[in-house]
């Protein structure tokens, strides 16, 4: 199983949707979410892939970390279109990452599926969650009961190809000032082009600060039993009009 994991290291000073800019904050936080990534030892192959052109010197002791573990793990930086970013919003950067590691990842060469996470953010149970992923189903999770009107797309899997096809240019169609997030592109080609969803078979626990509100992210083990059910049941889809 191949993970892609996103981030933007150096933010932009413009950009007005995120509350956590510090920069050496943002490296520590990718590296202890990649960190875990490798030791959860969910995935044989990662991809993370940044967006501010940081560079990837700074993660040689991942890199090392993955190669004693028997994980493949490859380091992409570049610079995107900083200028379509402010105007868009950061939904558009995230699909120009994806859009990107499509273009030049070596290790998503010959890939059946993959899975995408936001950087920044540990999947507590991902590899309780691979286990239970089939290759060829398209996965997601609605943010939580009350939204049902866009999946989330913190943490998604799906095939390569379905990816390549139908999401890997609809970035450009993000404008976050007119509430059109990169969340409501990927429903409505979900919708329209009336591709299966399954919810993931475990409901996912994650942990980390919303780069957005500098709120954190948390979870009661508890519930997320009772959510699992949920999830595995398919509760978690989109109202579909």
């Amino acid at each position: 199983m191949l993970a892609i994991i996103t981030g933007t290291i150096r933010p932009g000073r413009a950009m007005g949707q995120l509350m956590l800019k510090n920069e050496a904050e943002r490296l520590q936080q990718y590296k202890n979410a990649l960190q875990f990534m490798i030791q959860s030892k969910a995935f044989s192959k990662i991809v993370f892939c940044e967006n501010s052109d940081y560079g990837t010197e700074c993660f040689t002791d991942m890199q090392e970390e993955a190669a004693k573990t028997g994980i493949k793990l490859e380091l992409i930086s570049f610079m995107g279109n900083a200028e379509e970013v402010l105007k868009h919003g950061k939904g558009y950067g995230e699909g120009e990452i994806m859009d990107y590691v499509f273009a030049n990842s070596s290790l998503l060469q010959d890939e059946p599926c993959f899975v995408k996470i936001t950087g920044r953010l540990k999947i507590v149970n991902i590899k309780d969650i691979c286990e239970r992923i089939n290759q060829r189903v398209c996965y997601f999770n609605i943010p939580n009961r009350t939204i049902r009107d866009y999946y989330d797309t913190k943490l998604y899997a799906m095939p390569t190809e379905m990816f390549n096809k139908h999401f890997r240019k609809a970035y450009d169609k993000v404008w976050d000032d007119k509430g059109i997030f990169l969340e409501k592109v990927y429903t409505k080609i979900l919708l329209e082009e009336k591709i299966k969803v399954k919810n993931f078979a475990r409901y996912p626990r994650v942990l980390g600060i919303q780069g957005s509100t500098g709120l954190d992210y948390g979870y009661t083990e508890w519930k997320c039993k009772i959510k699992d059910v949920v999830s595995r049941l398919g509760g978690y889809k989109v109202n579909e009009r």
